[in-house]
């Protein structure tokens, strides 16, 4: 035992994609090797937010809580044997006004306060990291965070599970859980499968991501999370790569808000840049990835593909609408359902703070006090008071304006 103190109740967690693994790690790590994680793909498979995840893995926040976050999460995978889940190649936030460049001379010193260390690069020196993403005629300079980089979240979740499984924990794929079991208004356990089988537990973690809130709702809880639409594009596989995961920073332009980087052979973008397009997921939804909005899209990626050199004359390859979870502070839902014993949250988190959210989990189940972050900035039930109407307008309301805390 690594840490904390053994404790003999069943924890079986919903969800197995790189959250859910993560907790899954950590409690096994802290000596608790009475895990089972369900999940309702095959294990090759990755159809929920995971498995879409462009895998950007920046650490400097507006909020403290998700730098703390990001910062672990990064030890956490550059750590992990086995394998090479987290490029540490940097990242470019690129100004194309003054204003922004402004902001990256005091994002230099927030950086030093967050003991992340950042400077400020001029145009020709940002191109110079990576060509093809960043235009010397339009930057003014960039914001260049060396610590950050890029995940391979296959990999990293795969990872996380096997290294979960040797210590004890149980993942049971095609396993789709259909309901919470209670006993005089505690969670006992789940059903699952079509004969609705009990699995006990002691404790039961939700991990899983955009359907949390549809198991939640049949406990009586409401989870104060909006899922969100969200495109990414790739280019088709151009000559001159080659297989290498990636060797460029990542790239953002916040006034656009439009990211960018290297995949492979391939170069991948995502923008912010239009209306948000909220989704109310239900038990029938199969999938993180829903069909392409032309309409709601396409504007957005033809100026974000205008910001990016190699996209502006790169063919086009595949288009992807993903669905990610936001709440209205963007903070993970991390701890214990408020007034229902038994069941507990890790929700709304990216692959970026997976790792710290697991941690930080999984030391709360097991009472060792050894948390990152004050687990009332997480709490699931800060917006008690809140409608849902509110909700999520506040939410889609820091759509665009995601990298002013991530």
């Amino acid at each position: 035992m690594s840490g904390g103190q053994r404790v003999s109740e069943r924890v079986v967690v919903v969800g197995a994609g790189v959250v859910g693994a993560s907790v899954a790690c950590h409690l096994t790590r802290l000596g608790h090797d009475d895990v089972v994680v369900l999940d309702a793909r095959s294990r090759p498979e990755l159809p929920g937010s995971t498995g879409l995840a462009p895998g950007f893995v920046g650490q400097l926040s507006a909020s403290a809580e998700l730098s703390a976050l990001a910062q672990d999460s990064v030890a956490q995978y550059d750590a992990l044997p086995g394998g090479k889940p987290f490029w540490q190649v940097g990242c470019l936030e690129v100004a194309t006004g003054p204003e922004r460049l402004e902001r990256a001379h005091h994002d230099v010193e927030h950086g030093a306060r967050l003991g992340l260390a950042a400077r400020v690069l001029g145009p020709v020196e940002a191109a110079g990291l990576a060509p093809g993403l960043v235009d010397p005629e339009r930057a003014l300079g960039a914001l260049f965070v060396p610590s950050d980089g890029a995940v391979d979240p296959v990999l990293l979740t795969r990872l996380l599970v096997e290294e979960a499984e040797r210590a004890g924990a149980r993942f049971r794929f095609k396993t789709h859980v259909t309901a919470l079991a209670q006993e005089r208004g505690r969670v006992v356990g789940v059903r699952a499968g079509t004969e609705g089988e009990l699995i006990p537990a002691g404790r039961v973690v939700l991990a899983a991501g955009v359907w949390g809130p549809v198991l939640a709702a049949r406990a009586g809880v409401r989870l104060p999370m909006t899922a969100v639409q969200h495109p990414y594009l790739y280019t088709g596989e151009l000559p001159g790569l080659d297989d290498t995961f990636t060797d460029t920073p990542i790239v953002r332009y916040p006034d656009h808000s439009v990211y960018t980087r290297r995949h492979g052979r391939r170069y991948g973008l995502g923008s912010y840049a239009h209306t948000p397009l909220p989704l109310q997921p239900s038990a029938d939804l199969v999938s993180a990835e829903l069909p392409f909005r032309d309409k709601e899209f396409d504007a957005a990626l033809d100026r974000a593909t205008s910001l990016v050199p190699v996209f502006r004359t790169a063919p086009r390859g595949r288009r992807l609408n993903g669905v990610f979870a936001m709440t209205p502070d963007e903070l993970p839902l991390v701890g214990p359902a408020a007034g229902v014993p038994g069941l507990w949250f890790a929700e709304a988190s990216w692959v970026t703070h997976a790792g710290g959210v697991g941690r930080q989990l999984a030391h709360m189940l097991l009472g060792t006090g050894d948390l990152l972050v004050d687990p009332a900035r997480l709490a699931p039930d800060r917006f008690a008071s809140w409608d849902d109407q509110r909700i999520q307008e506040t939410a889609l309301a820091h759509y665009q304006g995601i990298y002013e805390t991530h």
